[in-house]
């Protein structure tokens, strides 16, 4: 009797968006045949994109742990971190624990977050929110008086900077300012150029509807006695400055690497020289680092993996669909455009104007503010029961969902205290999640603290 081939074994690195994006398309893709090892630093997964309403009033969804997912998807967790890859030997070798075989493996280890703009305060993520909220109360207070908001590089992911100066002066105006001085400093040429006309348009008139002062074209330095200095030797008055951080890449010993830590790859996510590795995400030296891109990254290298193992009969290359979902304290702007190939960060062009599309009605479905095309649709319930078979979908201007999104909103959390009330936390939690398809992805923060209730006593 022929002895039955062993499974494929797929190592998974890393615990954000594109490493969750890969475990998750290739369940999708590859069947249950492979085993999948995750080894992750982190044991629940946070998305980092919710916290910026946080300062302002929004409770941040539940991090999702990673052990009942595991669990979920018949995927192995290796809690640790990775030390090197020895790809002659086909090893992941984690700090202080023993090496794991590999027939495929996917770097999606991410980028590291670095203070950009010396004596402003760096926001990366959740860590970071009690610090803009003393920032917020310093100017409600009269403390300071001039907040600036800065954009470190092109490189950076730009959307949280605009989320947190809209929703900045929307804060200060509801506590008492009539005028706050709010002020923007980005290297873009136009606000949110990346998205292309549709966008820039929208978006100007938001930042003028806000009062937020725009500062284009200009790369931040340094704070320095009150003065926010740029590149071009021209300064911004601040008194507080609110910066993104810069990115570095993390030095994977044993694969090659840029100057910086990032891992080249191509289309399919494959490192070059590397013998069935992949890359995907912040890890790579894609010029632009943002969730939605990480998760399509993540679905190109699953694909070729999934082909590679005869599980599909062709893999699709990662061509580039930025979509974002701008969050203002009110209805969120849904943005969406196509990217061209293999562009730097200067040389960055839209293909067409027409792929340029900006507005409050969804452009896909559900609408994630991590447009991952397996992951959007596990976040939109953050309660996985079975492998998912409705992978997020793009929606045509004549398919997406209309109505008043203030009125959808203000029904979805009445139903959900209605259901809560009747003792039926299940169905309480289904209506939040429709609550926080409509705002982008967060809740008011009395809601967050319902959801954390109902999901203990569902």
């Amino acid at each position: 009797m022929t002895a039955k081939p062993a499974p494929p074994r797929i190592v998974v690195v890393g615990g954000g968006v594109a490493a969750l994006e890969a475990v998750l398309a290739l369940r999708a893709l590859a069947g249950r045949r492979p085993t999948i090892t995750l080894l992750t630093a982190d044991l629940e997964f946070a998305p980092p994109a919710t916290s910026v309403a946080s300062p302002f009033g929004f409770g941040m969804p539940p991090g999702l742990p990673l052990g009942p997912l595991a669990a979920t998807y018949d995927v192995r967790l290796r809690h640790g971190l990775l030390a090197q890859v020895d790809t002659g030997r086909r090893l992941a070798i984690p700090v202080d624990d023993d090496p794991l075989e590999y027939d495929h493996l996917v770097l999606a280890l991410g980028a590291r977050r670095r203070a950009a703009v010396p004596s402003a305060l760096t926001f990366r993520g959740p860590g970071d929110v009690g610090r803009v909220e003393a920032v917020l109360d310093d100017l409600a207070h009269r403390r300071a008086e001039r907040l600036v908001v800065a954009l470190p590089s092109l490189e950076t992911w730009p959307l949280p900077a605009y989320e947190l100066a809209i929703m900045a002066a929307a804060e200060l105006r509801s506590r008492g300012l009539v005028a706050p001085d709010v002020a923007l400093v980005t290297p873009e040429p136009q606000p949110l150029a990346v998205f292309g006309p549709a966008a820039t348009d929208a978006v100007t008139d938001l930042l003028s509807k806000r009062g937020v002062g725009m500062h284009a074209g200009r790369t931040p330095i340094v704070l320095s006695e009150g003065l926010l200095r740029t590149t071009d030797g021209r300064t911004v008055p601040a008194d507080r400055v609110i910066a993104l951080p810069g990115v570095a890449g993390p030095f994977v010993r044993g694969v090659p690497h840029d100057a910086r830590g990032f891992i080249p790859a191509d289309a399919h996510g494959r490192v070059p020289g590397c013998t069935e590795v992949y890359a995907a995400g912040d890890v790579t030296t894609f010029p632009l680092r943002q969730g939605g891109l990480a998760a399509q990254q993540a679905d190109a290298a699953a694909e070729a993996i999934a082909a590679q193992l005869g599980a599909i009969s062709s893999a699709q290359p990662f061509r580039p669909v930025l979509r974002g979902v701008l969050l203002t304290g009110g209805a969120p702007l849904y943005l969406r455009a196509v990217l061209g190939r293999n562009e730097t960060p200067v040389a960055r062009r839209l293909r067409t104007t027409t792929s340029s599309s900006a507005g409050p009605r969804a452009l896909w479905w559900p609408p994630a503010k991590v447009a991952g095309r397996y992951l959007a649709p596990l976040l939109a319930t953050a309660r996985p029961t079975a492998l998912l078979t409705s992978p997020m979908t793009d929606l045509t201007p004549g398919h997406a969902h209309e109505g008043g999104e203030d009125d959808a909103l203000a029904l979805a959390l009445a139903l959900a205290d209605e259901e809560a009330e009747c003792g039926d936390y299940r169905h309480a939690l289904h209506a939040l999640d429709a609550a926080r398809a409509l705002t982008g992805g967060v809740l008011p923060a009395g809601y967050a603290a319902k959801q954390r209730d109902w999901l203990a006593r569902a």
